[in-house]
């Protein structure tokens, strides 16, 4: 009987020892999301959904849904926007914006279309530094854990992660602006603008890491109090009127925004192109 219990005994301080020895190994929640979020910035191939979720006093809810496809080698993107809800109806310049952009030798294509049909398309071309591939250029290098503040276990593959409030907005910021071109008018506005998002305080969202590919699968954020500044600061910049304002301010107020991003793997064997009939169309 001793015996036995001695044994018993001691299985149950190696099961001990193993699982502490675990625990000590195991990726803590900022390592994981470091590694998760360096991948994606060296490999950003894959499809992504955007969803802005609007809901708005009066009118109901509404989406502004935006697909996007990236593709590395040979540099492509490819994107399509919906509208769902009252933003189908309220949102008419834009019911199927679509749009491509490719890398050719120096220049980068964009191609765009505002009107969901295959003839109204419109070209422009922004030259490059160089013919070298972009995705050559895409390296685990990136400082992915610039300006966040926190990363917390939420449960299952969830992570809380908060961005620093502190890094939206630096005033030395604005001689790059305007090395870069923008008026003072400009610089003044985008400055108010950065800097009541600043006051909304840090940014929080839940990301879900996929294990297996040790990828961001889902990103999700409420922006109601970013959304509301920032409209805020534009009507108070273009209202009007007093009487517009205290209008459009009070409806602001009274709304929520939300945004979601699910990340997933280009479909096996795609191939991204820029359709001949698109290019043929472009103006």
């Amino acid at each position: 009987m001793k015996l036995t219990h001695s044994w018993k005994k001691l299985c149950c301080l190696v099961v001990a020892a193993a699982s502490i020895s675990g625990m000590a190994l195991a990726a803590s929640p900022q390592a994981t999301y470091e590694e998760a979020a360096r991948n994606m910035a060296a490999h950003p191939q894959g499809s992504y959904t955007l969803k802005l979720g609007l809901k708005m006093p009066f009118i109901g809810e509404g989406a502004i849904v935006n697909n996007i496809d990236v593709q590395e080698r040979p540099f492509v993107i490819q994107s399509q926007a919906k509208t769902t809800g009252f933003a189908a109806t309220t949102l008419q310049k834009a019911p199927e914006g679509k749009a491509y952009a490719v890398q050719n030798g120096k220049k980068l294509d964009v191609y765009y279309n505002h009107e969901g049909d295959d003839k109204s398309w419109e070209k422009k071309s922004y030259d490059l530094k160089d013919s070298k591939p972009l995705a050559d250029y895409l390296t685990a290098s990136h400082n992915v854990l610039a300006g966040v503040k926190t990363v917390t276990a939420a449960g299952g593959n969830d992570y809380n992660v908060v961005f620093d409030a502190a890094h939206i907005y630096n005033p030395a910021d604005q001689a790059l602006w305007k090395k870069n071109g923008m008026t003072d008018e400009q610089i003044r506005v985008t400055a108010k603008v950065l800097q009541g998002l600043q006051q909304c305080g840090d940014l929080s969202t839940v990301v879900t890491i996929d294990p297996a590919t040790k990828r961001i699968s889902r990103i999700s954020l409420p922006l109601t109090d970013q959304l509301r500044s920032l409209a805020l600061t534009l009507v108070d910049e273009y209202g009007r009127s007093d009487a517009d304002k205290a209008v459009a301010q009070s409806f602001i107020k009274l709304s929520e925004v939300s945004l979601t991003i699910d990340c997933t793997a280009l479909p096996q064997g795609a191939t991204l192109t820029v359709p001949e009939k698109v290019i043929k169309a472009a103006k």
